[in-house]
């Protein structure tokens, strides 16, 4: 197991959409029931190992069943395991659920708004995401995964047609300090979908000065700039650059040789 994904029981209502089990009558307390609860946690545990994800949610609400009305370690910890096997069978939205449910009876930790902010920006919910990074980074501003929430939510703003809302995301974070190339890539993305060609090479040439992880994608984005820009001879430059420092692919060399044609 490299990671946990979790969440507390949950019933079915109509239309087959999830509903919160109340959590007005649960409370922490010490972990109570038979043995037999700790057995099908066991069970489902090798469901996720063997990647029967959909087998693994089920015994996980079986053992949670089993349990005595408390959420005490032993339910965190299936909850955790739950959405650990939701998210790992895809469904997002499921795994949000048991995170959210996880944070109100377990406080507000920072690995369950991590979670949920990464979860909402992969069902596409931009603002929870971004309510969730700025909540993280907010108390730390140096937490890792607040930098891929903002990333996601970005990305997903910017899916959306929300391009002036990503750009002042990004801007805000780089404002506050975390600039990064994987940043300024995204801010010239949302630039280009704005059709601002030279503003985003603008923040492309930021992010390569910082000689960060990044700068493969900022070289490529770069390329595609300067083509969109109709500037054929530095797009085909940055291109055979990008060739000569990560290597080259069919489609590159089909795009160096289409730029070239341009340019003759």
């Amino acid at each position: 197991m490299t990671g946990y994904f979790g969440g507390f029981r949950r019933m079915r209502g109509t239309g087959g959409r999830f509903v919160l089990a109340a959590l007005a009558c649960l409370c922490l307390a010490g972990c109570g029931g038979s043995s037999e609860k700790y057995e099908i946690r066991e069970a489902a545990i090798q469901k996720m190992e063997d990647g029967d994800y959909a087998g693994a949610v089920e015994l996980f609400d079986q053992a949670i069943e089993k349990s005595d009305g408390f959420v005490g370690t032993f339910e965190l910890d299936v909850l955790k395991y739950r959405a650990q096997a939701e998210y790992e069978s895809g469904d997002y939205a499921a795994a949000a659920v048991t995170y959210d449910i996880l944070r109100q009876a377990d406080e507000e930790r920072p690995e369950y708004l991590e979670r949920l902010g990464i979860l909402y920006a992969l069902e596409g919910k931009a603002d929870e995401a971004v309510q969730m990074y700025e909540k993280l980074a907010a108390a730390d501003p140096d937490n890792q995964e607040a930098g891929r929430i903002l990333l996601l939510a970005g990305q997903q703003l910017t899916r959306d047609g929300r391009e002036d809302e990503a750009i002042a995301l990004f801007q805000d974070a780089v404002n506050s300090g975390r600039e990064s190339g994987a940043v300024y890539n995204q801010l010239a993305l949302s630039e280009m979908e704005a059709g601002e060609y030279d503003r985003a090479l603008e923040y492309i040439q930021r992010g390569l000065a910082l000689q960060d992880d990044a700068r493969r994608q900022l070289l490529y984005n770069q390329a595609a700039a300067y083509e969109r820009k109709l500037a054929f001879s530095n797009a085909l430059q940055s291109l055979m650059r990008y060739s000569q420092e990560f290597g080259s692919t069919p489609e590159v060399e089909k795009e160096i040789a289409f730029l070239g044609s341009r340019i003759q």
